[in-house]
């Protein structure tokens, strides 16, 4: 309800591919990396006040078509990315996120 029809937004989100990646089958057993969810268990750096465990989602392309979808969005384009190298272009399987833009749906007119 926030955007109206044809307006565009971006979004930023941790890149899954990233995520497998970089861990390995003792990740997996130690219960820090899902890979059935792609998601790594940490806990808070000592200086938070409240310390406890964080847990973090990647995505993965067919995911975000799927959910922006769902979200009555359109997607325009998915690229590749991470805080200080944004750019238009391809995913790659190491940076830290995707970047999403995309499209509200616009209303179709029914005539009847």
């Amino acid at each position: 309800k926030a955007l109206k029809p044809g307006a565009r937004c971006l979004f930023t989100v941790l890149n899954g591919y990233r995520m497998a990646r970089r861990h390995s089958q003792p990740d997996v057993e130690k219960g820090t990396f899902d890979p059935l969810t792609l998601s790594e268990l940490s806990e808070f750096p000592e200086p938070i006040r409240n310390p406890g465990t964080m847990r973090e989602h990647g995505f993965v392309p067919t995911e975000l078509q799927l959910l922006f979808r769902t979200a009555g969005l359109n997607v325009l384009h998915i690229w590749g990315g991470t805080a200080g190298d944004w750019r238009r272009g391809q995913i790659n399987l190491d940076e830290y996120e995707i970047m999403v833009v995309a499209e509200k749906k616009r209303r179709t007119s029914s005539s009847g």
